[in-house]
C-alpha cells in the first residue's frame, strides 16, 4: 500500500467515526465496524504469515577463484493454510564482491506451499564473503500491514586470487648475475641466524623462536642464511591513489600469486615485501607454503599511504649491500618518481606492470630499460586468463 493511499483511509476512518459520533445513524457505524474488522483481519493475517515462514539455503561451492560463478540456491516454504498473497524477497550480498546478479524477486505463496530459488553469482574480487542472507517482506491482501523477517544464517565463501601458468616463465637457469641454480631446493643453513623479527601470516612454523615467543609474548621467526640457490624479493605495490582501479588489483595480484606458485614449484626461496597498511613480509622456500602465502593475498588491499617510490627506494637500496638477490618489482604503473628511483639502481631488475601506452609513459619507459632492468606488462603474461 502506497503511503497515499494509507493517508487517505486514515482520513476516511477519521470521517467516519466523527460522522457516527455527530449522526448516531446506524449506517455510518456499520460502514465503522466493516472497516474496523477489515483492518483488524488484515493485521492478523500478517502476523499469522510471519510466523509460518521458513527458509533453507545452501552453496554450491564455499572455496572458489576470482572470477569463478557460485549459485546459491534458497527453499522458501509457508507452513500455513491460509496463503501469502505478496512477498518480496531480497538476497542481501557483501557489495564489496562486486556482483551484478538481480537480487530481488516477488513471489506469491499458496497455502502449504515452497518456492525454490537459485541466484548464480560471479564473485569477481577475491576476499572473505558471507553471502545467504535474505530479507523478505510480507503484506496482507490489501496490502494494508508489512512484515518484514531477516532470515541472518550466513554462508562463509572464500574467494582466493585465480591462479594461472604463465605465458613466459621465470628465468629457470640463471639468475640476473649470471650463476647458475641447483637443482636442488634451497637449503637454509640452520646454524647460522641471520636476523629474529616478528612473525608473519606464511613464515615456516619451524623457525619460530621460541624462546624469544615466550619471553616477549608474541611470536618471532628467525631468518637463516641460504646455502644453495639465490634468494628472490618480490617488491608489491600497495599504493592506495586516486587512480586506483580495482580491475587492476585484482589482475596484479593474480600475476603475483602465479609468480609465486612457479617460483614455489622451483623450490626457490622467495621473500614478497608488500607496500601495504601492514608493511606485510611473507616467505616461502617449498610448495607446501603456497598455501599461507595465497590465504595472505586474498586479503590484501591497495591501503598505504606510504609512496611506492620512497618504499621502492629504500628495498633498493638494502639490495645493494646483498648482492645475492634477485629483485623483481610488480607494480600498476610506472611513475616519474618511480622510474627515477629505478634509474639509480646499478643492480638488475624485472618490472612487472600494465602496458603503457600514453606518450609520456613510453618516455618514462625508455628512461628506465637498458640492459640491467627489463619490463614486462602484467596484460600479456595474463591476457588467456581475463580475455584481454
Amino acid at each position: 500500500m502506497t503511503k497515499g493511499f494509507k493517508w487517505v483511509l486514515y482520513t476516511v476512518v477519521v470521517l467516519l467515526v466523527i460522522l457516527a459520533l455527530l449522526s448516531g445513524g446506524k449506517t455510518i457505524y456499520y460502514f465503522l465496524f466493516t472497516t474496523g474488522m477489515i483492518w483488524l483481519t488484515m493485521y492478523l493475517l500478517v502476523s499469522h504469515n510471519e510466523r509460518n515462514l521458513y527458509i533453507l539455503y545452501y552453496a554450491s561451492e564455499n572455496v572458489i577463484r576470482s572470477g569463478d560463478k557460485i549459485n546459491i540456491d534458497y527453499k522458501i516454504s509457508n507452513t500455513s493454510f491460509v496463503p501469502i498473497s505478496h512477498a518480496v524477497i531480497e538476497f542481501k550480498l557483501d557489495k564489496n564482491m562486486g556482483t551484478e546478479s538481480s537480487l530481488k524477486e516477488i513471489a506469491y505463496f499458496g497455502n502449504f506451499d515452497r518456492i525454490n530459488f537459485s541466484k548464480e553469482i560471479v564473485c569477481k574480487y577475491r576476499g572473505y564473503y558471507r553471502v545467504g542472507q535474505v530479507k523478505v517482506s510480507i503484506y496482507d491482501p490489501l496490502m494494508m500491514y508489512k512484515r518484514q523477517i531477516d532470515f541472518n544464517k550466513p554462508i562463509d565463501i572464500t574467494v582466493y586470487p585465480r591462479v594461472l601458468p604463465l605465458k613466459q616463465k621465470h628465468r629457470q637457469s640463471q639468475d640476473f648475475y649470471g650463476t647458475l641454480k641447483s637443482a636442488r631446493r634451497t637449503i637454509e643453513d640452520r646454524t647460522n641466524i641471520i636476523n629474529i623479527r616478528p612473525y608473519t601470516l606464511g613464515d615456516p612454523l619451524k623457525n619460530i623462536h621460541w624462546k624469544l615467543t615466550a619471553k616477549t609474548g608474541e611470536l618471532h621467526t628467525k631468518e637463516f642464511e641460504q646455502t644453495v640457490s639465490t634468494k628472490l624479493v618480490i617488491l608489491m605495490d600497495g599504493e592506495h591513489t586516486e587512480s586506483f582501479d580495482r580491475d587492476k588489483e585484482e589482475i596484479m595480484v593474480s600475476f603475483c600469486a602465479s609468480l609465486v606458485n612457479e617460483v614455489l614449484q622451483e623450490s626457490l626461496k622467495f621473500k614478497l615485501i608488500i607496500n601495504d597498511q601492514n608493511n606485510t613480509l611473507l616467505e616461502g622456500a617449498d610448495p607446501g607454503d603456497f598455501q599461507g602465502i595465497l590465504e595472505a593475498l586474498t586479503k590484501f588491499e591497495s591501503d598505504s599511504d606510504t609512496a611506492f617510490h620512497h618504499f621502492l627506494n629504500r628495498h633498493l637500496n638494502e639490495a645493494t649491500q646483498v648482492k645475492s638477490e634477485t629483485m623483481v618489482i610488480i607494480t600498476p604503473h610506472i611513475t616519474e618518481a618511480l622510474a627515477e628511483v629505478i634509474s639509480r639502481y646499478h643492480g638488475q631488475l624485472m618490472i612487472y606492470t600494465f602496458a603503457m601506452k600514453r606518450p609520456e609513459d613510453k618516455e618514462l619507459l625508455t628512461k628506465i630499460q637498458n640492459r640491467n632492468i627489463k619490463v614486462t606488462t602484467i596484460d600479456q603474461l595474463m591476457e588467456v586468463a581475463y580475455g584481454q
